[in-house]
């Protein structure tokens, strides 16, 4: 079976909605999954699989984390946030961050699938143990792409991950594909507001299918987070590596389809992130290296920051398609010379 996802190499959230569905599929027990982009006139994202139709894959899976006993749907002690935000009004005590921890242990303990287990370990926890400049600093150990704005008490999970779920679940597996193709746009969520922020960041504010954007956050789990002790914990593609606002998404495009577990792989190699660094050897080596995993070039994507200094808001903007070339040292130069 065969689908071609909404938006081009432009569209972060395309990228990430590709990425999101393969992982879906896989959970469902789809076999032979492999996404990637078409080579031939304007570029469009595919999965291809053999197994179960995609809009009932995708409704099963929104329909279980809908469910009252799941982690998307579960609070912690205030019984208003969501228990798996990353970025959340940090505990006061130490008592309170037991507490917390204890209770996400419950659910980590629990009956998760492989999907909800990468997920969650890629999208990050409050950090408890961040302490930068004698602050503790918990929103450092989050992924820089979960970009829910945190204004009045707002949050990831609970306030954008759980009423997603229950949407989509209530969809039809036809109007979910429309969803994924494009065919139709259905923003219940963002109630189809030009100022909606169902996208949480993957693209500019509006109106953004509630399917597209489901699967666009679980793309979220293609993207390799490691933690650090004191600095921002590392994002794959993200650039600076460890800067708390990101300047950059740089996600990697190659030259033939992949399965879920390769294009992981790629992402969070030292040579697809080191490709956007200021060290010239380290994006040479990166040069040498990345042609033989198949990557042909990258999608470089501003990343926004505006709203407060006390709730900032950060969203990906409309990229553009370089091929390897343009990242070498020489070119950069000679680019710098001739402007």
């Amino acid at each position: 079976m065969k689908i071609v996802i909404s938006g081009g190499l432009n569209s972060a959230m395309t990228h990430f909605a590709m990425i999101g569905l393969a992982g879906i599929l896989e959970e469902a027990g789809a076999e032979r999954v492999r996404l990637g982009w078409t080579v031939e006139g304007a570029a469009e994202a595919v999965v291809t699989w053999n197994g179960p139709d995609a809009g009932e894959a995708v409704k099963a899976h929104a329909t279980r984390h809908a469910d009252e006993g799941s982690w998307v749907q579960a609070k912690g002690a205030d019984s208003a946030t969501g228990l798996f935000s990353p970025r959340i009004k940090p505990p006061r005590s130490t008592a309170g961050w037991i507490d917390l921890e204890s209770r996400r242990e419950e659910f980590l303990g629990s009956d998760l699938t492989e999907l909800d287990a990468l997920f969650l370990s890629n999208l990050g926890e409050p950090g408890y143990w961040v302490v930068h400049n004698n602050e503790l600093q918990p929103d450092r150990a989050a992924s820089r792409w979960e970009m829910k704005t945190r204004n009045r008490g707002e949050e990831f999970v609970g306030k954008r991950l759980a009423p997603l779920a229950d949407v989509v679940a209530n969809r039809s597996t036809l109007s979910i594909i429309e969803g994924l193709t494009g065919a139709s746009v259905t923003d219940t969520v963002g109630k189809n507001s030009p100022e909606s922020r169902t996208s949480t960041g993957l693209t500019r504010p509006g109106p953004a299918d509630d399917v597209l954007a489901w699967c666009g956050l679980w793309g979220i789990s293609g993207f390799a987070l490691v933690p650090a002790v004191s600095r921002v914990s590392a994002t794959a593609c993200a650039s600076p590596l460890r800067t708390l606002h990101t300047k950059r998404a740089l996600i990697p495009v190659l030259d033939r389809m992949v399965s879920p577990a390769a294009w992981r792989a790629v992402v969070a190699s030292q040579a697809v992130n080191g490709l956007p660094s200021p060290d010239e050897e380290r994006v040479s080596a990166a040069l040498l290296e990345l042609p033989l995993m198949g990557v042909i070039g990258a999608c470089d994507f501003t990343v926004h920051k505006g709203g407060s200094s006390s709730a900032p808001e950060r969203m990906i903007l409309s990229g553009e398609f370089h091929p390897l070339e343009y990242f070498s040292p020489w070119t950069q130069m000679t680019r710098f010379q001739s402007a």
